[in-house]
């Protein structure tokens, strides 16, 4: 009986056993555990415009000079109210005479655009070589046939202008034909051409007195570019330049070298000139004027500027009959207008010119 109570006593217990009491430890391991993911989370967010702004202080503070960052003092700013992450903690500079970011920035710019202009310096001076190069190429051709006389040179910022002044030597009175003088010079210079890399814009210019009604030519917008399409004619047709490298235009009277009052006007500005194109950047070839200018001359770069032309045409103009001067300056051109691509149709409005001068000009038939 007592038996029976006790199996009955221990046959209850068994039934209150709890065997998933293990969970409960588990569960407050999990939710410790997320507790903890959960803060790393937190912690681990930056706002992203105060890291960008880190990150720009790091690129700019060491791409010009050392940046101290003093840890204890960015942790007393962040207690009381600032930005950790802001540029001021950054010292930047001498640390016995602190810049500020905008200073240091300035500085730095500075200190490039020195150096891009030294780079465009040295680029400057050796295109210039380069050009005094191609001029004792050229006169050595023109040389050959005694022509070394009939060109000028100079150096802008468009490159080298080698100017053919348009005299008999070049183009009858009021023509766009070369003559044999003139083919001679163009088939020496042309090979030249054809073996630099440079684009050759050739451009046609006159005088500012008007054609007579009589010329096959409206005005001397015309003229100017028939001349030029003759030379192009000539560079392709017999020395093989490549047509895209090359271009003609006429700029009529508008592009002068000397101003009409001057006495080289008539000659100098009634012109052919081949201009072999800079390729550089516009900095480098604003600097080509003043660079060519500034080193020595010796050689064709010398001898053969416009001026020396005119004087060499003025002498010989005095040493003729009066009636010679007038046949070398019998281009004529509208006063003010746009320069054209050759073969533009352009009518003239007005016309500029001396009484004097123009019958002189009438009375020998001279255009």
């Amino acid at each position: 009986m007592s038996s029976g109570k006790r199996r009955h006593k221990h046959e209850e217990h068994d039934e209150h056993v709890n065997h998933e009491r293990w969970l409960v430890s588990y569960a407050d391991m999990l939710t410790v555990l997320m507790a903890l993911f959960i803060v790393l989370f937190a912690l681990s967010q930056v706002d992203q415009l105060k890291f960008a702004q880190f990150k720009a202080g790091l690129t700019e503070g060491f791409s010009t000079t050392n940046v101290a960052i003093t840890g204890e003092e960015g942790i007393n700013d962040a207690q009381n109210g600032q930005d950790p992450m802001s540029l001021e903690m950054f010292d930047v500079g001498d640390p016995l005479q602190p810049k500020s970011v905008e200073r240091m920035i300035e500085e730095a710019r500075l200190v490039e655009e020195k150096e891009l202009a030294a780079g465009d310096l040295e680029a400057a001076r050796a295109e210039v070589e380069n050009y005094r190069e191609i001029i004792k190429r050229i006169d050595a051709a023109l040389a050959a046939d005694g022509n070394q006389d009939q060109v000028t040179y100079r150096i802008t910022a468009d490159g080298l202008i080698v100017g053919l002044v348009a005299d008999k030597v070049f183009f009858a009175n009021a023509s766009a034909d070369v003559e044999r003088t003139g083919l001679e010079v163009l088939d020496a210079i042309g090979p030249i051409l054809a073996g630099l890399p440079n684009d050759i814009a050739v451009q046609g210019h006159t005088n500012s007195l008007p054609l007579k009604s009589t010329s096959r030519f409206r005005d001397n917008w015309d003229l100017s570019s028939g001349r030029a399409n003759s030379v192009v004619t000539r560079f392709i047709g017999v020395h093989q330049l490549a047509e895209r490298r090359l271009s003609s235009t006429g700029f009529g009277q508008t592009r002068p070298l000397y101003p009409d009052g001057d006495p080289a006007a008539l000659a100098g500005n009634r012109r052919v000139d081949l201009v072999v194109a800079s390729p550089s950047s516009d900095a480098v070839r604003a600097l080509l004027p003043e660079v060519a200018a500034s080193l020595p001359t010796d050689g064709p770069a010398e001898l053969h500027t416009p001026a020396d032309a005119e004087a060499k045409q003025a002498a010989e103009a005095e040493a003729t009959t009066g009636d010679a001067a007038p046949d070398l300056v019998l281009d004529l051109a509208p006063e003010f207008a746009e320069p054209v691509v050759a073969g533009a149709t352009h009518t003239s409005t007005t016309a500029h010119s001396t009484p004097d001068t123009h019958s002189t000009e009438t009375a020998t038939g001279g255009h």
